[in-house]
Protein backbone atom coordinates (compact mmCIF):
# COMPACT_ATOMS: atom_id res chain seq x y z
CA UNK A 1 0.00 0.00 0.00
CA UNK A 2 1.23 3.62 -0.51
CA UNK A 3 -0.09 6.53 0.66
CA UNK A 4 0.75 9.93 -0.64
CA UNK A 5 -0.11 13.56 0.18
CA UNK A 6 0.76 17.31 -1.13
CA UNK A 7 0.13 20.75 -0.93
CA UNK A 8 -0.33 23.52 -3.11
CA UNK A 9 0.10 27.17 -1.82
CA UNK A 10 -2.00 29.25 -4.46
CA UNK A 11 -3.21 33.21 -4.37
CA UNK A 12 -6.02 33.22 -1.87
CA UNK A 13 -6.27 29.23 -0.64
CA UNK A 14 -4.18 26.24 -0.69
CA UNK A 15 -4.93 22.96 -2.19
CA UNK A 16 -3.75 19.52 -0.41
CA UNK A 17 -4.16 15.94 -1.53
CA UNK A 18 -3.76 12.70 -1.11
CA UNK A 19 -4.10 9.26 -3.17
CA UNK A 20 -3.71 5.71 -2.56
CA UNK A 21 -2.29 3.37 -4.44
CA UNK A 22 -2.68 -0.78 -4.62
CA UNK A 23 -3.91 -2.53 -1.58
CA UNK A 24 -5.37 0.59 0.25
CA UNK A 25 -8.01 -2.33 2.50
CA UNK A 26 -7.85 -0.09 5.88
CA UNK A 27 -5.71 2.13 4.85
CA UNK A 28 -5.81 5.07 7.32
CA UNK A 29 -4.86 8.42 7.94
CA UNK A 30 -5.61 11.46 9.54
CA UNK A 31 -5.07 15.08 9.34
CA UNK A 32 -6.96 18.11 11.04
CA UNK A 33 -6.73 21.42 12.72
CA UNK A 34 -4.20 23.59 12.62
CA UNK A 35 -1.71 21.92 10.17
CA UNK A 36 -5.11 21.69 7.84
CA UNK A 37 -7.75 24.32 7.50
CA UNK A 38 -9.50 22.31 3.99
CA UNK A 39 -13.27 23.43 4.28
CA UNK A 40 -14.12 21.27 0.76
CA UNK A 41 -13.15 17.76 -0.13
CA UNK A 42 -13.21 16.92 -3.96
CA UNK A 43 -12.99 13.10 -4.64
CA UNK A 44 -11.96 12.08 -7.95
CA UNK A 45 -11.75 8.66 -8.04
CA UNK A 46 -12.57 5.75 -4.65
CA UNK A 47 -14.58 5.94 -1.47
CA UNK A 48 -12.65 7.66 1.38
CA UNK A 49 -14.81 7.61 5.03
CA UNK A 50 -14.18 10.80 7.26
CA UNK A 51 -14.57 11.27 10.64
CA UNK A 52 -13.57 13.02 13.98
CA UNK A 53 -11.88 10.41 16.59
CA UNK A 54 -14.27 8.10 18.52
CA UNK A 55 -17.17 9.47 16.91
CA UNK A 56 -19.56 7.01 15.11
CA UNK A 57 -21.09 9.47 12.45
CA UNK A 58 -18.70 9.31 9.53
CA UNK A 59 -18.73 11.42 5.61
CA UNK A 60 -18.63 9.07 3.07
CA UNK A 61 -16.61 10.64 0.03
CA UNK A 62 -17.34 8.88 -3.29
CA UNK A 63 -15.86 9.66 -6.92
CA UNK A 64 -19.24 8.47 -8.18
CA UNK A 65 -21.98 9.78 -5.91
CA UNK A 66 -20.69 12.13 -2.99
CA UNK A 67 -17.70 13.83 -5.22
CA UNK A 68 -18.03 17.51 -3.58
CA UNK A 69 -18.12 17.91 -0.11
CA UNK A 70 -18.23 20.80 2.16
CA UNK A 71 -16.60 20.02 5.42
CA UNK A 72 -16.54 23.18 7.39
CA UNK A 73 -17.98 21.86 10.38
CA UNK A 74 -14.73 19.54 10.76
CA UNK A 75 -12.29 22.77 10.28
CA UNK A 76 -11.22 22.75 13.82
CA UNK A 77 -11.51 18.95 14.41
CA UNK A 78 -9.07 16.36 13.58
CA UNK A 79 -10.15 14.27 11.31
CA UNK A 80 -9.40 10.54 10.46
CA UNK A 81 -9.88 9.32 6.76
CA UNK A 82 -10.31 5.80 5.81
CA UNK A 83 -10.10 3.75 2.47
CA UNK A 84 -10.42 0.86 1.31
CA UNK A 85 -10.04 1.35 -2.75
CA UNK A 86 -7.61 2.77 -4.48
CA UNK A 87 -8.37 7.11 -4.63
CA UNK A 88 -7.69 10.43 -5.09
CA UNK A 89 -8.89 13.40 -3.41
CA UNK A 90 -8.19 16.93 -2.95
CA UNK A 91 -9.13 19.48 -0.33
CA UNK A 92 -9.57 23.10 -0.36
CA UNK A 93 -8.40 25.31 2.23
CA UNK A 94 -8.77 28.48 3.60
CA UNK A 95 -5.23 30.55 3.94
CA UNK A 96 -7.01 31.47 7.03
CA UNK A 97 -9.53 29.69 9.31
CA UNK A 98 -11.53 32.68 9.89
CA UNK A 99 -11.76 33.18 6.23
CA UNK A 100 -15.25 32.72 4.46
CA UNK A 101 -15.22 31.06 0.81
CA UNK A 102 -18.44 29.13 -1.07
CA UNK A 103 -17.62 26.25 -3.33
CA UNK A 104 -19.22 24.27 -5.98
CA UNK A 105 -18.94 22.14 -9.15
CA UNK A 106 -19.51 23.37 -12.40
CA UNK A 107 -21.97 21.51 -14.89
CA UNK A 108 -22.28 23.94 -18.28
CA UNK A 109 -20.99 27.26 -18.63
CA UNK A 110 -21.36 29.81 -16.46
CA UNK A 111 -21.04 33.87 -15.74
CA UNK A 112 -17.94 34.84 -12.96
CA UNK A 113 -17.56 37.43 -10.92
CA UNK A 114 -13.79 38.89 -9.36
CA UNK A 115 -14.12 36.84 -6.35
CA UNK A 116 -14.38 33.24 -8.05
CA UNK A 117 -11.28 31.17 -8.51
CA UNK A 118 -11.82 28.16 -11.40
CA UNK A 119 -9.88 24.94 -10.34
CA UNK A 120 -9.19 21.81 -12.45
CA UNK A 121 -9.62 18.59 -10.27
CA UNK A 122 -9.77 16.20 -12.85
CA UNK A 123 -9.78 15.91 -16.52
CA UNK A 124 -9.15 18.10 -19.40
CA UNK A 125 -12.01 20.70 -20.15
CA UNK A 126 -11.97 23.36 -22.45
CA UNK A 127 -12.72 26.73 -21.04
CA UNK A 128 -13.63 29.85 -23.04
CA UNK A 129 -11.19 27.63 -25.67
CA UNK A 130 -8.42 27.24 -23.17
CA UNK A 131 -7.39 23.29 -22.55
CA UNK A 132 -7.10 22.94 -18.75
CA UNK A 133 -5.77 20.32 -16.89
CA UNK A 134 -5.61 19.09 -13.36
CA UNK A 135 -4.68 21.43 -10.74
CA UNK A 136 -4.70 24.78 -13.22
CA UNK A 137 -6.46 27.79 -11.45
CA UNK A 138 -7.37 30.95 -12.46
CA UNK A 139 -9.00 34.03 -11.05
CA UNK A 140 -11.92 34.66 -12.83
CA UNK A 141 -13.13 38.07 -14.46
CA UNK A 142 -16.58 39.16 -14.31
CA UNK A 143 -17.51 37.67 -17.20
CA UNK A 144 -19.16 34.43 -19.15
CA UNK A 145 -17.32 31.03 -19.37
CA UNK A 146 -17.94 28.89 -22.06
CA UNK A 147 -16.93 25.29 -20.63
CA UNK A 148 -16.83 21.56 -22.53
CA UNK A 149 -16.33 19.41 -19.35
CA UNK A 150 -14.96 16.45 -21.65
CA UNK A 151 -16.57 14.26 -18.31
CA UNK A 152 -13.66 16.63 -16.16
CA UNK A 153 -13.98 17.80 -12.60
CA UNK A 154 -14.21 21.42 -12.03
CA UNK A 155 -15.30 23.71 -8.94
CA UNK A 156 -15.64 27.60 -8.76
CA UNK A 157 -14.69 29.32 -5.17
CA UNK A 158 -16.00 32.78 -4.49
CA UNK A 159 -14.14 34.55 -1.48
CA UNK A 160 -17.15 36.23 -0.15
Amino acid sequence: MKIQKFIKKCDDFVLCGAYGEGDTDGAVFTDGYPENYAIYHIIVQGTVKMARPFESDYITLDAKTNNFVDVKDYLYSQRIYSSYKPYYMFGFNALDPRMKWDGRLIKNSFRGSGQDYLICFDGSPIINGVNVRRLDYARLKEKDYDVQLNGAVVGVFTRL
